[in-house]
This record gives C-alpha cells, sequence and structure tokens, in this order.
C-alpha cells in the first residue's frame, strides 16, 4: 500500500481567547511543557510529534482514536487554559516527518476545518473522521469536556491525580495523602466532579473505536 493510501489522524489545537491572557510567558511555557508531555507519553502512538505552532496553537498525528481522551487529560492538566480541537482522519501526500509542520495531506485539510467549526460553534472538540457515528462520538467528548472544564483548579488536580495514579482505593488514599485532605472528602470530590459519569463515557466511546 502506498504511504499516500493510509489514513492518519492529525489534531490541531488552538488555545481560547489567546490574546486575552495576562501572563502570556507562563501560558506558553505550560504549552511547551504540555507537548513534552504528549510526545514523551504516548510515543508508540504518535506518527508525528505534537508541536506549537502559529505562537497559540499546537499540532500531531496519532495512530489510533482510543487515546484521545488520555491525550486531552494530559493538555487540561499541563496547558490549564481552555483550549479548542480539531480532529482530522484522512490521508497525507508527502512523506511523513519528524516534524509536523512538513506534512501536509486530507487529514490536515480536514483538521483544520475541523477546528475552525470548533471555534465557530463553541464546542471543544469537533471531528472530522470516517468513525461509523462521528457527530455521536464528538458529542460524548465535548459532554465530557464541558463537566472537566467546570471543576474547580483544586478539583482539577485531585481528580486527575486519581486517574494518573490507577483510579483505585490506593489512588484514593494516595489523594487524601497528597493533598492533605481525608478519604471522605476525596470520594465527594470525585462525586460532585461526576467523574463516573465521565468513565460511563469513555466506556461508550470504547465500543464506538472498536466498530471502525
Amino acid at each position: 500500500m502506498l504511504e499516500s493510501d493510509l489514513e492518519y489522524i492529525v489534531i490541531t489545537g488552538d488555545l481560547r481567547s489567546s490574546k486575552k491572557i495576562d501572563k502570556r510567558s507562563i501560558t506558553q511555557d505550560n504549552l511547551k511543557e504540555a507537548m513534552k508531555y504528549l510526545n514523551t507519553n504516548f510515543n508508540e502512538h504518535i506518527v508525528s510529534e505534537f508541536q506549537i505552532v502559529g505562537g497559540d496553537g499546537f499540532q500531531g498525528m496519532i495512530s489510533a482514536f482510543d487515546i484521545i481522551m488520555d491525550i486531552y487529560f494530559g493538555l487540561f492538566r499541563k496547558i490549564r487554559h481552555p483550549f479548542y480541537l480539531g480532529v482530522g482522519q484522512g490521508s497525507i501526500s508527502t512523506s511523513l516527518s519528524e516534524h509536523i509542520q512538513e506534512i501536509d495531506g486530507k487529514a490536515f485539510h480536514f483538521s483544520k476545518d475541523a477546528l475552525n467549526t470548533a471555534k465557530k460553534k463553541n464546542r471543544w472538540i469537533v471531528l472530522n473522521s470516517n468513525l461509523p457515528n462521528n457527530d455521536l462520538t464528538e458529542c460524548v467528548f465535548n459532554y465530557i469536556f464541558d463537566i472537566m472544564w467546570s471543576w474547580t483548579p483544586r478539583r482539577s488536580e485531585i481528580i486527575s491525580f486519581y486517574r494518573l495514579h490507577g483510579e483505585n482505593p490506593q489512588a484514593i488514599e494516595l489523594a487524601a495523602h497528597n493533598f492533605e485532605t481525608g478519604i471522605r472528602n476525596i470520594y465527594k470530590i470525585l462525586e460532585v466532579g461526576k467523574y463516573s459519569l465521565i468513565k460511563y463515557g469513555e466506556l461508550v466511546l470504547e465500543k464506538e473505536f472498536k466498530k471502525k
């Protein structure tokens, strides 16, 4: 199969209302840290590494849809500022490269169009893919992300910590110790943060991705 016949998934992101950010240098450092985190922790699923593009944007190419949730959580934790995502699936018209700016093709055009739609319709993410239920998948993603962005900074830190440490009773105890609070309070934060609903949404998405 020719390389141009293969399909890739391009994720293009852009910070919301970036011109209104007061401490741009801090946000820029966070964005750089986010790119480093993704490229280190999702290396086996990344076709071309995530890089900052256009100052306030970023882009990367991945091989599967089922890591988008974990990628989003990484961006959410590291950037600490709302952002749009446009996801495009399609072929490429150039050779693969370590530098995302050197690649072009339908996947990139679809991703850019999806990002523009996200901005226009004020959605957290827009998908332009060949998934059997593209709109349904996109809708579930947006509901999940809307819940996440309703969290307070402390709630975000605690829930993200719990997720990273196994989502089990041991993670509860570790979170309680790390954030100097009681175990019951950690459970309460997960409940108020609707984390069980997020996990339900993830399960639905996993089933959708397996249909491909």
